[in-house]
């Protein structure tokens, strides 16, 4: 039906596209978890943690409800209360207010897709207490190494916010894998789903345990008494399903979101005022999003423009406002953040999904080409 249709059809930014296979697997979980009365801690759960944590190459993974809450969860456990915890001033609102919900004080720094580390540096103090990195559209900070030592060194303690980063690589390594403990997303968007959901992944055994205490309102394992003040934050056994039903192709669905990636920066290299990041060597992105630059962020609006007027939207901009200019974060903001600024004032994300076709990648560069054209040439 796609391929009847998407000639006279818009091309979307994204789309979350489950295939047969998948769908025939996900079908028959889900009779299965209702044959069996289990609708959460149940065992699809239990595989789901196993199995990703596998992917990453780490030895626990901790299903919740959410990325906020795997964050949420980390910090409780490395104690952030009446701590600081530095984080990018690009990034989602979870990263740092989860560290309010937590207890701690967000400190933010300055950084575009990639963290600014002499900023980071500058702004550690004897008050932090840990230090997190984000894969910002699934692209692995090529400081991750660099920022894991100088957190090493000075005691605190490395977190990723991997949500965008599910099988990103960087020499081989997992997103995931660089941190004490990583929270990974599978919102309805992200290259995985379970609908709502997240995951918390470490090799540190005790953080393990004490999420899943957290997540079950703080139950220790006989689960008669709260020796932590969780909350309900437990991953449906329905959603577990769901992602299992998309993990064992997630490698080669990487793959293919990677060549789409890598054509659209071949194809579009001569356009004019549009440049793609640089990566580092060794560094594979997830594909969550296809990140592009262009020269002018004041003409964003109108490119946005230009390309549908040939059949092709695109999405808003990872994070178009950063944290340091949301009004629920006046108080905790100090300085300027020039690197974040232009980085959200000038970035668009071109339209990528592991099932978009050649036609509708076609479509998309001779849009994009044209706007450019419009615009810049």
């Amino acid at each position: 039906m796609m391929e009847q249709q998407e000639m006279t059809d818009v091309v979307p930014p994204f789309a979350i596209d489950l295939r047969e296979p998948e769908i025939a697997m996900a079908v028959a979980g889900f009779q299965e978890v209702l044959r069996s009365g289990r609708l959460i801690l149940g065992p699809k759960a239990r595989k789901f943690e196993e199995d990703f944590a596998s992917v990453v190459g780490v030895a626990h993974g901790v299903a919740v409800n959410s990325g906020s809450t795997a964050l949420e969860v980390i910090y409780r456990h490395i104690g952030v209360a009446g701590k600081e915890v530095l984080v990018p001033t690009n990034t989602n609102f979870a990263t740092a207010a989860a560290v309010l919900h937590a207890g701690g004080t967000p400190v933010f720094f300055d950084g575009g897709l990639y963290p600014d580390v002499d900023d980071i540096a500058t702004k550690i103090t004897d008050k932090t207490a840990a230090v997190v990195v984000v894969h910002i559209g699934g692209y692995v900070s090529p400081q991750v190494l660099a920022l894991r030592a100088m957190c090493y060194e000075r005691g605190l303690v490395f977190v990723e916010d991997a949500a965008h980063a599910h099988c990103a690589t960087l020499d081989g390594m997992q997103a995931g894998s660089f941190g004490h403990a990583a929270a990974f997303s599978f919102f309805v968007t992200k290259v995985i789903t379970t609908g709502e959901g997240g995951m918390i992944v470490t090799n540190d055994k005790e953080l393990a345990d004490h999420a899943r205490s957290f997540r079950d309102q703080g139950k220790d394992s006989t689960g008669l008494y709260h020796i932590n003040m969780g909350n309900s934050w437990r991953l449906t056994e329905a959603g577990a399903v769901i992602g299992l039903s998309m993990l064992p192709t997630l490698e080669g669905d990487t793959v293919i979101r990677q060549e789409i990636m890598n054509r659209y920066e071949t194809e579009l290299a001569s356009c004019p005022g549009l440049e793609f990041p640089r990566l580092p060597a060794g560094m594979r992105p997830s594909g969550y999003k296809s990140v592009a630059l262009l020269d002018d962020g004041k003409q964003r609006e109108r490119f946005g423009r230009l390309l549908r007027e040939h059949g092709v939207t695109i999405a808003r901009p990872v994070y178009e406002v950063p944290l340091h200019r949301q009004p629920v974060f006046q108080p905790w903001v100090s300085g300027a953040f020039p690197e974040a600024d232009d980085f959200c004032d000038s970035h668009i994300c071109l339209p990528l999904w592991r099932n978009i076709t050649d036609n509708q990648v076609e479509r998309v560069i001779g849009a994009v080409r044209l706007a450019c054209d419009a615009i810049f040439g």
